[in-house]
């Protein structure tokens, strides 16, 4: 695995009983303005930073803003698209490159979408989601809904 350290996870990334933790740090004091204005280009750019999953250093990944209903330049807490092996090849977390989190703007129970995948899953294969706590910074952004990523 290319993640800095090489942790072994006993449980999946995905596992739908633990609440993880991103923290993105960013060198510019404006990253919103900036993921703003990326959005606002409608490139898939990306503004490079680091991000800790759970203790584990992820080095130069990219991150922009993702949504077309949930994300507003006016909202603290939009949707993330985080490229973990934007700068460094095959850096990932349990064959995961990349990470889309939900801001669940639109279900304030963040049950929806966790929940739908739940039950899916025992009729048909279905994708998995679950939480995780989002910082950026050093300041907590909120909790998230992680989905995965369908086009890896």
């Amino acid at each position: 695995m290319g993640v800095v350290g090489g942790p072994v996870y006993g449980q999946s990334f995905y596992d739908v009983d633990s609440v993880h933790t991103i923290e993105l740090t960013f060198v510019q004091p404006n990253w919103d303005r900036l993921l703003d204005s990326l959005y606002a280009r409608g490139l898939n750019e990306r503004l490079l930073g680091s991000a800790v999953i759970d203790g584990v250093l992820f080095d130069s990944v990219g991150v922009r803003y993702k949504g077309n209903s949930t994300y507003s330049p006016s909202r603290i807490k939009n949707p993330f698209n985080i490229k973990l092996d934007y700068v460094i090849d095959n850096q990932e977390i349990q064959g995961f490159g990349t990470l889309k989190l939900a801001n669940s703007w639109s279900d304030p129970s963040f049950l929806r979408e966790v929940l739908g995948y739940e039950i899916a899953r025992k009729y048909m294969p279905a994708a998995r989601g679950n939480y995780i706590n989002v910082y950026v910074t050093g300041s907590l952004i909120g909790l998230n809904v992680r989905v995965p990523d369908y086009d890896r």
